[in-house]
């Protein structure tokens, strides 16, 4: 069973035009992350029913595991790095007005 399956549609509607703005970057990255998420859980469950047992499949299943959470942390990273963007986007679109303002406040206050 693939993460999506029996959901609804998915948050974006065209593949090819993922990462056209940081917003649809980043709900791309959110699905992404949230299938590594669930595909770990599976995988963890897998492996507690191996405990007890050894061999190249429990081997297997840890090394999984381990690079499954290494993704994790890489998409977390990123969907943090995607909302840094997005903020300082704001601030260089829509900040300077303000500032101008605070300014002009600053110097009356003066």
């Amino acid at each position: 069973m693939t993460p999506r399956e029996g959901r609804g549609p998915s948050k974006i509607e065209d593949p090819g035009r993922s990462f056209d703005t940081i917003e649809s970057s980043d709900a791309y990255v959110a699905l992404l992350l949230e299938a590594v998420e669930e595909t770990a859980t599976g995988v963890g469950e897998d492996l507690r029913l191996t405990h007890g047992a050894g061999g190249r499949r429990r081997e297997a299943l840890q090394l999984v595991a381990y690079k499954l959470e290494q993704l994790r942390f890489h998409l977390a990273t990123s969907r943090r790095r995607l909302n840094d963007l997005r903020n300082l986007r704001l601030i260089v679109e829509g900040e300077p007005s303000m500032d101008r303002e605070r300014r002009e406040g600053l110097e009356r206050c003066a």
